[in-house]
């Protein structure tokens, strides 16, 4: 039986850990929390945080793993590190590196000619008075889920964003960047012995600008694009993977659509979360993204065939469609595949992690999943 270590066993890893298990692997979990839901369904728990790379390293030098993977963003350094030891199937340490920090993200696409938005590092000693041409971006340099992001449009806004950007940084910098109007979309990728597949273009719809804030409240898939703007996604999607240089893993790329064309707010070398690639990417392609990520890192052939042309789309709960959501979820509707409802709250949405649940459903035409969305949102 071939093993693998997975770095992570929270809720967001126990799609990969049964995944793993049902394509008959001996799963051996990492996380630092010993009660961790993952822990529950893996045959062999480590209770280690999924970044303590020397202690991770030194169990799998001594067991004969056959592949390691995350879900997450930061482990993937761990992962690149244990796979070049072990001469395992990942990405590169470089790669690891590059799409785990926004800066140097930033500053490669700047030299290789990627549309991005114009961007400058700061830290506590920037004189933010310097910055006078609004609105900015800020965010920290090595955060995720919409943590420390937000719009600003005043010097008092920018001191205050700045100050919470910081608090979430762990290298202690932060980004103000130029603000990009558009459109939002993701796109899924596999990348395996240097040859990409786009597998899926997600449109993402936000809520929380008026206040500053950039969380996704709404994913449609496939997205509602002309042929012509898929293309202009595409390739700057391509372009910018190439210049990574991404190899045997997934990709996760957040796109901003505008007259100038497709602008790359960051790339991720991971499976995108949210639902999209353990629901969304399986409902209406029918391509199986998490056993596709298992298979890659044991240096298995991927399959990226799409099996089926459908839409799909996860909904969160929100404490201004919370009522028209729970309804429909009660109504039981046919369409939907699955669901979350947690306790209601009037807290401002500021990040992913402050949603009241969500909805996952899954419709025939585009038409149907429109309707849907006009009722709940």
């Amino acid at each position: 039986m071939k093993k693998i270590l997975i770095l992570g066993a929270g809720n967001i890893q126990v799609p990969i850990i049964l995944k793993a298990k049902e394509l008959g692997l001996y799963c051996i979990v990492a996380d630092m929390d010993s009660c961790a839901p993952g822990f529950e369904f893996s045959d062999e728990q480590l209770a280690i945080s999924t970044l303590d790379t020397d202690k991770l390293m030194k169990y799998a030098e001594n067991n004969n793993l056959d592949g390691v993977l995350t879900t997450s963003d930061y482990p993937v350094n761990v992962v690149a590190s244990i796979s070049k030891k072990l001469h395992l199937t990942a990405m590169s340490e470089d790669v690891a590196k590059i799409c785990t920090n926004k800066y140097l993200q930033r500053e490669l696409f700047l030299r290789s000619g990627v549309h991005t938005p114009a961007f400058y590092l700061c830290d506590q000693q920037t004189d933010l008075s310097l910055y006078q041409e609004f609105p900015y971006v800020v965010k920290p340099v090595d955060s995720s889920a919409s943590r420390g992001v937000q719009r600003v449009d005043s010097l008092a806004q920018l001191k205050d964003a700045f100050d919470l950007a910081l608090s979430y940084s762990r290298k202690g910098q932060v980004l103000i960047e130029d603000f990009i109007d558009g459109r939002e979309f993701s796109v899924e990728t596999f990348t395996q012995k240097g040859r990409t597949s786009i597998i899926a273009v997600t449109e993402k719809l936000i809520i929380g600008e008026d206040e500053g804030f950039f969380v996704e409240d709404t994913h449609i898939e496939p997205a509602r694009i002309t042929a012509d703007e898929y293309g202009i996604i595409a390739a700057e999607v391509i372009k910018a993977i190439n210049i990574i240089g991404l190899d045997n893993c997934p990709s996760h790329t957040e796109v901003k659509l505008n007259s100038g064309g497709a602008f790359i707010i960051e790339i991720a070398c991971r499976l995108g979360g949210d639902y999209i690639t353990s629901d969304l990417v399986p409902l209406s392609t029918g391509v199986d993204m998490l056993g596709n990520l298992v298979k890659i890192s044991l240096g298995e052939t991927i399959d990226v065939t799409k099996k089926r042309s459908r839409y799909s789309c996860v909904q969160f709960l929100n404490p201004q469609n919370y009522t028209r959501c729970v309804e429909f979820i009660e109504s039981h509707d046919a369409h939907i595949s699955r669901y979350d409802i947690r306790p209601y709250s009037k807290t401002l949405i500021k990040s992913s992690l402050d949603r009241l649940g969500y909805i996952i459903f899954s419709t025939d035409t585009l038409a149907e999943l429109e309707s849907i969305l006009d009722k709940i949102k």
